[in-house]
């Protein structure tokens, strides 16, 4: 499964909460603090449903009373690229200032579906690479990464994936979600790609979201 390859991607996507215009920004960012998600399609939007504000990551970020952001590039991953669109890796958008956020809270960072077929020990070692810039640049913020969505069921192709990166989270003390099998039996979800999920599919999604953020510490 290269999902990257099945369905049109989404376009690097950054999504801002509106942030209250009254009191000072340090009061503000007190009662609600800003944060930073970065993904593929199934965070920036994809398919059927390319608007990122009404995407699961936004959603899940509001749900959770966040000023929320959201960053990435459609049929992306930690080592798969899409040429198609010109848009590079994880590491490359990374370069390119896709982490660059005033004092985030939060930091959200998934991926892997677009990585599958890709070398996984590469997959791990960018993972690694990617959680230490993370870590390094947002020392005080919650760092969580998530696995791999998969859409197709099976999950043979997706697991050696999953269990990379959630070793590479591990290895860090990063929390890590695994939200691999959260489309089963619900393909009324997905737009008609098979990939991407719908409006109200990102709705289910952002929720369940939130409240696996929420157990770790979100």
């Amino acid at each position: 499964m290269l999902v990257a390859l099945l369905a049109p991607a989404a376009p690097v996507v950054q999504a801002r909460a509106v942030t209250p215009s009254s009191g000072s920004s340090v009061s503000v960012e007190k009662r609600h603090p800003r944060a930073l998600f970065f993904g593929d399609s199934y965070f920036v939007g994809g398919g059927c449903s390319p608007d990122a504000k009404q995407g699961m990551a936004y959603l899940a970020g509001t749900e959770l009373g966040y000023r929320t952001t959201v960053r990435g590039a459609g049929g992306t991953g930690f080592v798969a690229a899409n040429p198609e669109y010109g848009l590079p890796p994880y590491l490359g958008q990374i370069h390119d200032g896709a982490l660059d956020v005033r004092r985030p809270s939060l930091v959200v960072i998934a991926g892997g579906s677009n990585d599958v077929g890709l070398p996984v020990d590469q997959v791990k070692r960018n993972a690694k690479k990617i959680l230490r810039i993370a870590r390094g640049k947002y020392p005080h913020a919650t760092l969580v990464l998530v696995g791999p969505l998969d859409t197709y069921g099976g999950y043979d192709d997706s697991i050696p994936i999953r269990d990379a990166l959630r070793s590479a989270a591990k290895g860090l003390h990063v929390r890590f979600i695994d939200d691999m099998t959260w489309v089963a039996g619900h393909d009324d979800w997905l737009c008609d790609d098979y990939v991407h999920p719908t409006y109200a599919g990102h709705v289910a999604l952002g929720h369940r979201l939130a409240k696996a953020l929420r157990k770790r510490g979100a």
